[in-house]
Formats: C-alpha cells, structure tokens, sequence
C-alpha cells in the first residue's frame, strides 16, 4: 500500500512539472490591483537595445510618479530606490540617474513627487531576459514599471567590470576576493557539518527521541551513553576551532587592509520636477470594468483653464500606457506588451473656458494580465495618471481616482 501510494505520488509530481508552463513575468500580476494603479504610474518608458553581447550597456530610461492617492494602509513613502528588476544576477548596474543627479543608493521621496530615471546595466550572462525598471519603496517594496525581452548574446571575451579604487588600484569587481569568499565560507560549511553529523548519526540524541525525551533537560545521561565526557572534549574542541577560525580571519583582514572605510550611504533630495502649467481642472464621474471583454470605461469632467484649446492625449494606470492613434504613437509609449489604446470621446478639442464630459474606453489584455483593476475587493477604487497637453506643446499631468463598479465577470452577468 505504502509502494502504491509513493507511486502515485511521484507521477503526480512529474505530471505537475512537466505540465507546467514557462512563468515570465516577475510577480507584478501576483501583487494585489491597489499596489500598481493607487500607488506609481510608470510612463515614457524605453529599454534600449534589446539584443546585446555579453558586456555591453542596455539603458532603461523612464519617468514615475508617486502618486497622490498612495493608500492610507501602506507606511507612507520616505525612501525609494531605482532598480532594475531582473530573473537574478544577469545584468550589472553600472551606472543609475535620477532627476538629472546620480543616484548611488537610494532618495527621498513624497506624494506627488515625479523622478526621471536613466539606468545603465550591463549584460553578464547569455539568455533572454525580462526587464522592468521598478521603485523599491521602503516599507512597502518594490513596484514594478513595464518591461521589455533583452536578449544577452556570447562575446568574443568573458564578462569584465574593473573598477578604480580610491586608493588608485584597479580590481575586477566581478571575481575579485572570489575565492577567498568560497573557501573561507566552505571551511565554515565543513565545521557545522562535522558538528550536525557528530549528534545526529554517532549519538543517541535523534535517533532514541523516545528514550531522550524522557530525560530531565539538564540530564546528560552518561550512564546510557547520551552525552559522555569524551562528547564535552570534542564539542571543546569544535568551539575552539571556531574562535581559532575568528581570530585568524579578524588578523588576516587587519594586515591585509590596513585602512578601512565604513560602508558609506548618499540618501539624495532629488530636484522636484513639476506636473507642468495648470491647464485643466478634472473630476471623476464613475468608472466601469467588463472583465469579460477586458473593457475599462472612466467617466471625467474637464473644466479648460488655460488660454488655449486642451486635448487628452494619454492615460497611464500602474505600469501601462494608453494613448489615443494607432501603432505609430502606440510604439512611442512604452514596452508594447504594457501599451494600449485609448477612445476618447466626444474627440473635439475641449476650448478655452469650456467645461465638458469626456468617457475614456480602453480595451485591453493587460487589465487581465497584469490584475490592474481591483474585482470582488473591499474597496473598488482605480487611479489614473491624465496627461493634458494645449495647442502650444505645454502639457499637464493630473491624478485621479475612481470607483470601479464591474459590469461583467468572465461567464457571469451581473444581475
């Protein structure tokens, strides 16, 4: 019966696995909706090239802003960095921008706050790769920005990043100290080894629990052979090797770097940049979502406050990109896989003074793919990033915020 049963499970264990599909994304669709569309809205996104040698930069360059409507629920944004969220250690970061100032670690961030970002990787190893920009925000973690495939192909040479060190010295950071990392921390391995096997295969300690478990905690037990005075020598002995080990590392670091500096932190202020001239004045009237033909429809009021006529040329919700014309503009937005089309209607330009209703509908995959609009949650809300831009080129970006009711599940009407 026992055969039986180990058997049925380990072809259910190979039917999962060789069933299972390829998993591309990078856990940004696993991420409840009110993490990506209250929280960032990433737009003007651009990862370039997207076919690269081993060693050669690839530049992601965008802009997010963290927006006014952050939930209440999450620790409110301080800190953030820029990263580049990428399937393990396959790229560098060499080099990372924002606002015009380079950014070594992480930097303060507010409500409201736009960052223009520029991120320099370089590829280390060959494969096809996803990569998103994405704004690691302490307390809450990291949100993801649209990405793009890079393919990393072989070079002529192997993977090099030498660095200068204050001190004049060039080293190649990749391997440098490499194998004394790997030896010293497999010295460690071989003695927690030599310790686990000790108690747990020579001693009575595991394998009699029934015996063991009876003893008072204190007990050694010498008299059945639990823990005899030759155990106290080795274990004596164990120990020793392990501060001999300490005190020869704590030495060798002393002589071999005489001068150390502490690991240094440059937190910085970025130079605000401004969501532009104060154009438009917009309310929302209610949002719609059709799960089954992946349909969002917002309702807004526009009021036109500028001295020029107003159009509404993008709507940017978390991660993707909608904007009204065909492929062309489509392709200026953004990774295609997080750009859509946007429907805009009554289409006239909104006139100077004017007040006028607009329904924006956008169909689009990536509401499903990417879990965008919140369905069956507590709190049915979307944000939106409106980009409004007059007859002179200045433009204006606003946030708002809508309740979502949904009109359609996939296979069932609401009533």
């Amino acid at each position: 019966m026992a055969r039986r049963l180990g058997t049925i499970l380990m072809a259910l264990a190979l039917l999962v696995v060789g069933g299972a599909s390829h998993v591309f994304a990078h856990g940004e669709a696993g991420d409840q909706p009110f993490l990506k569309n209250m929280t960032t809205a990433f737009y003007d996104v651009s990862i370039t090239p997207t076919e690269v040698e081993v060693g050669q930069p690839v530049t992601v360059t965008g802009t997010v802003k963290v927006l006014e409507t952050w939930p209440r629920t999450l620790e409110e944004p301080s800190i953030a960095s820029l990263v580049p969220v990428v399937p393990g250690p396959v790229f560098v970061l060499k080099d990372r921008v924002i606002n015009d100032q380079t950014s070594v670690g992480s930097f303060f961030v507010e409500k409201g706050g736009i960052y223009q970002f520029k991120l320099v990787l370089l590829g280390k190893e060959p494969g096809n790769w996803h990569v998103h920009p994405g704004l690691a925000m302490s307390g809450t973690g990291t949100l993801v920005g649209p990405g793009e495939w890079v393919t990393v192909k072989k070079g002529a040479k192997p993977f090099e990043f030498p660095v200068t060190l204050l001190n004049g010295q060039t080293i190649e950071l990749s391997t440098y100290g490499g194998q004394f990392a790997w030896w010293w921390s497999f010295i460690g391995f071989l003695l927690g080894m030599v310790w686990m096997i000790y108690w747990t295969f020579t001693k009575r300690t595991v394998t009699n629990l029934a015996v063991t478990a009876q003893l008072a905690v204190n007990d050694d037990a010498p008299d059945i052979g639990l823990i005899t005075p030759r155990d106290h020598m080795w274990m004596n002995i164990i120990a020793g090797v392990t501060v001999a080990l300490l005190i020869i590392g704590w030495t060798y670091a002393a002589t071999s770097y005489p001068v150390r500096w502490p690991q240094q932190t440059d937190w910085i202020t970025p130079r605000p940049i401004s969501s532009g001239p104060h154009l438009a004045e917009v309310s929302t009237n209610g949002a719609t979502y059709d799960e089954a033909t992946d349909t969002f429809t917002m309702k807004v009021q526009v009021k036109n406050v500028g001295d020029s006529a107003l159009t509404l040329n993008r709507v940017v919700i978390g991660m993707a990109t909608f904007v009204p014309g065909g492929e062309a503009e489509q392709a200026k937005a953004g990774p295609k896989e997080f750009v859509g089309s946007l429907a805009v209607e009554p289409k006239d330009a909104i006139e100077p003074g004017a007040t006028k209703d607009l329904t924006l509908t956008i169909s689009s995959m990536i509401f499903s793919t990417a879990r965008l609009i919140p369905l069956k949650d507590p709190q049915q809300f979307a944000a939106s990033l409106l980009r409004f831009e007059n007859a002179q080129g200045a433009q204006q970006l606003v946030t708002v915020r809508s309740s979502v009711v949904p009109t359609q599940f996939r296979g069932q009407f609401l009533p």
